[in-house]
């Protein structure tokens, strides 16, 4: 009897035993549990080669050697190592500098997992500077002074090796804030840099013309009807397709092509105009036009223009002294007319630091013209303080 039971209970015992390992073995087969932690560094400069990469680390109760970490981006990952439960993976950039979608997920057996999504910060260079080049000279200054003294206390960091990621894991983590920061004082001094230099003359071979006619705030009233009937830039005399440079290293940050006379029928003529009609209006008669936002924040609108060279898109970067258009005169109505011009002008940036980098062509549009209700004399020697 005593020894059926002992059979009996060894039995039982087994089949404990079988059933809580085959549940257990169910669990991490079909129901793994995996997370993920945290990343070295949430922030990827794509035009950075040295700061294309980061690392992400995963915790899981399944073996994830074999993982690997998806995007819609063409990025490159790789295990690097494990300790106990988690698990380290970099990821890289480097091949798709152009991609916008952060978001990042964990695959293991062709599944992906929720627990995991991730979503790093994808940093362009010229998100950086358009950003910083809304920052006031001082301000901007202010800003890299900080970031200075943030880069000096993490300075004993700058030349880790990186031999035990998992037991110096935040030496780690503060060598890619050192990185991080002192990339963006790089930017930053190269936009201070620049804003020492004057602008050039952007018609090649032409000066600029002291007819009060041709200067800002000239009158225009026989516009006065349905725009401010007020000139609110530069003039400056050519030949028809006179060659035009880039006065400034400059985002292009508006393109209008294609102009045709058919556009003036665009233009709203009322008895009491609001001055964003009157801007709207103002805009058509600016023709084929490319708009820059230069290194001192300012945006200059080149109007008047033949059609626009292809590779001259938004969000493009012009280097200073690059030739992209030519002198036409898309946009005026007169018939006949043969006065060819480039005619510029350059918006004030407010340099309101909360919408640093967050302006659209309506508050460029907006933004007053720099100099506004100068007088002729004091004019003339700001464009010599102001152009080479």
């Amino acid at each position: 009897m005593l020894k059926n039971i002992l059979i009996i209970l060894s039995l039982l015992l087994v089949c404990g035993v079988f059933w809580f390992g085959f549940v257990f073995w169910w669990n991490l087969v079909f129901n793994p549990e995996i997370r993920f932690r945290m990343a070295v560094s949430d922030e990827v400069y794509l035009n950075s080669e040295s700061l294309q990469d980061t690392v992400l680390v995963y915790q899981s109760n399944v073996d994830l050697k074999n993982a690997t970490i998806s995007s819609l981006c063409d990025i490159k990952s790789d295990f690097l190592l494990s300790e106990k439960n988690l698990y380290f993976f970099s990821v890289d950039y480097s091949g798709d500098t152009n991609c916008k979608n952060g978001n990042v997920v964990l695959t293991l057996w062709e599944e992906s997992y929720a627990n995991t999504i991730h979503k790093l910060n994808l940093i362009h260079d010229i998100s950086l500077y358009n950003e910083f080049i809304d920052y006031a000279t001082p301000k901007l200054k202010e800003y890299q002074a900080s970031l200075r003294k943030d880069i000096d206390s993490l300075s004993i960091f700058k030349d880790y090796k990186r031999n035990n990621i998992v037991k110096y894991f935040k030496f780690y983590i503060w060598q890619k804030a050192y990185q991080n920061m002192s990339y963006k004082s790089s930017i930053i001094s190269d936009i201070l840099t620049q804003r020492e230099k004057k602008y050039l003359n952007p018609v090649v071979g032409r000066s600029f013309s002291d007819t009060p006619s041709k200067i800002p705030n000239s009158g225009r009233p026989y516009r006065a009807a349905y725009t401010d009937g007020i000139h609110h830039g530069w003039d400056i005399d050519g030949n028809i397709w006179d060659e035009l440079i880039a006065l400034d290293n400059a985002i292009v940050v508006r393109v209008v092509d294609g102009f045709q006379d058919s556009d003036f029928s665009r233009i709203v003529y009322w008895d009491s105009l609001g001055e964003e009609q009157k801007l709207k209006n103002l805009d058509i008669l600016r023709g084929n036009q490319v708009w820059l936002k230069t290194m001192k924040g300012e945006v200059v609108f080149y109007s008047h223009l033949d059609f626009v060279e292809g590779d001259i898109t938004e969000w493009s970067v012009v280097k200073r002294g690059q030739k992209v258009w030519k002198v036409w005169v898309s946009g005026v109505p007169e018939k006949g007319y043969d006065d060819y011009h480039l005619h510029f002008a350059v918006m004030k940036n407010p340099y309101n630091i909360l919408r640093a980098g967050s302006y659209d062509f309506w508050d460029y549009m907006a933004w007053d013209w720099l100099w506004k209700w100068k007088t002729y004399n004091e004019l003339i020697e700001l464009r010599k303080d102001t152009f080479e």
